[in-house]
C-alpha cells in the first residue's frame, strides 16, 4: 500500500519505506471488521500517512539484540494502532477538523462513531500485545497507557489556564507523548533479549527523543505552514491548550501583559492567534523553545553514544538530526 505523506528522509530510505508498508498492510488486514464503516475509517487513518516514528524506533532498538522480524512487525503495528487510537480520541476532545491534511475521523463520521473507532483500535492493539509481548512488557504497557491518560486529563483540566509553568508543561508532555516513544524503544529492546545498561540507554533515548518531538510539534503549531503541518496553525491555542512558546511569552516582561489579556478573554479569535503567532516568531519565545528542544536532543545523543556501533545506531542518529529540521 502506498501511503500519502510518508517521507522517510533517512539513509536506506527504501528499507524504511518497505518497513512502513509492511506495518500498514498488516494493520489493514488485522483491523478488518464486519462493519464497513470501521474499515473505511481505519483505511483513512492509514492512508493519511504520518512519520511512523514509534514503530521505526522500536524496530531499530530491537536490532541491538536478537531481531525477529515477524514478531517485531506485529508489535510495531500494535504501537501504531495505539497511537492512531490516541489521535482519534484527541481529535474528539479538541474538536479538531483536520489532521495530516485530511478530515479527522470525528469530523467525517461524527463524534459517536469516532469514539467507537478509537476504542476498536485500542482493543486491536491490546490483542496484539497480549499475543506477542512478554508479561513484563504488557505490565509496562499498561502503566504507560495509565500515565498517558493522566497526562491527557491534566491537559484538559489546565485548558485556558494562563498560569502554566515550564515544569507543568514538561511533566504533561512527558506523559502524553514522550513515554510512548520510551516504551517503543524499550519494548523493541526487551523483546529482543536486551537487558541492563543497553536497555536503559535505549529507553532513555526514546524518552528524550519524545520530549524533543513534542516541543517541535508545539513550536510548529505557531510557526509552521498549514501545507506542511497538515492542519491550521494555532489550533492548540484556539482550544485553550497553552504550550511552551506561550509559557515563554508569559515570562517575558515586555509581552506578558498583552498575552495574558488575550488568554483570559472569554474566547480567543483567529486574529488573536495571528497576533500571538507573530509574537512567538519575533520574540525570544521561539529561540528559547528551540534551545530547550536542543537540550533534550543533546540528552538523546548522549544515550545514543553509549550504544554499540551498528547500522541501527546510524539510523537513530539520522532520526535525531531529522528532528531538528522537520517542518511537520
Amino acid at each position: 500500500m502506498k501511503v500519502k505523506g510518508v517521507e522517510i528522509v533517512f539513509a536506506m530510505e527504501t528499507e524504511f519505506n518497505a518497513l512502513i508498508e509492511q506495518v500498514d498492510d498488516f494493520i489493514i488486514e488485522y483491523a478488518n471488521s464486519r462493519q464497513k464503516l470501521i474499515n473505511v475509517a481505519v483505511a483513512d487513518l492509514v492512508k493519511a500517512g504520518g512519520k511512523r516514528l514509534r514503530p521505526i524506533v522500536m524496530i531499530l532498538a530491537s536490532k541491538f539484540g536478537d531481531y525477529q522480524s515477524d514478531k517485531l512487525i506485529k508489535i510495531a503495528a500494535g504501537l501504531e494502532l495505539l497511537h492512531m487510537a490516541t489521535l482519534v480520541h484527541d481529535d474528539i476532545i479538541d474538536e479538531a477538523t483536520m489532521r495530516r491534511g485530511e478530515l479527522t475521523t470525528q469530523k467525517r463520521f461524527g463524534k459517536d462513531v469516532a469514539v467507537f473507532v478509537g476504542d476498536f483500535l485500542l482493543t486491536k492493539a491490546y490483542n496484539l500485545f497480549l499475543e506477542h509481548l512478554s508479561r513484563n512488557s504488557v505490565l509496562k504497557f499498561n502503566k504507560v497507557v495509565k500515565l498517558i491518560c493522566e497526562g491527557e486529563v491534566d491537559q484538559y483540566q489546565s485548558k485556558f489556564a494562563p498560569d502554566l509553568t515550564i515544569n507543568d508543561y514538561l511533566r504533561r508532555i512527558r506523559r502524553k507523548t514522550a513515554l510512548l516513544f520510551a516504551f517503543s524503544t524499550y519494548v523493541g529492546a526487551y523483546e529482543s533479549g536486551i537487558r541492563n545498561t543497553t536497555l536503559s540507554n535505549l529507553y532513555n533515548l526514546g524518552l528524550e527523543m519524545g520530549m524533543a518531538f513534542q516541543i517541535r510539534d508545539d513550536i510548529l503549531d505557531f510557526v509552521g505552514k498549514k501545507s506542511k503541518v497538515g492542519k491550521a496553525v494555532g489550533q492548540d491555542l484556539l482550544a485553550g491548550i497553552y504550550t511552551l512558546p506561550i509559557v515563554y511569552l508569559l515570562d517575558s516582561k515586555e509581552d506578558s501583559k498583552q498575552v495574558k489579556e488575550i488568554l483570559t478573554k472569554e474566547s480567543i479569535t483567529e486574529d488573536d492567534v495571528i497576533l500571538i503567532s507573530e509574537l512567538v516568531k519575533d520574540k525570544q519565545a521561539f529561540a528559547k523553545s528551540q534551545q530547550l528542544e536542543e537540550r533534550f536532543l543533546d540528552r538523546a545523543h548522549y544515550h545514543l553514544a553509549q550504544l554499540p556501533k551498528n547500522e541501527a545506531k546510524q539510523h537513530l542518529n539520522y532520526i535525531l538530526g531529522y528532528q531538528v529540521s522537520r517542518e511537520k
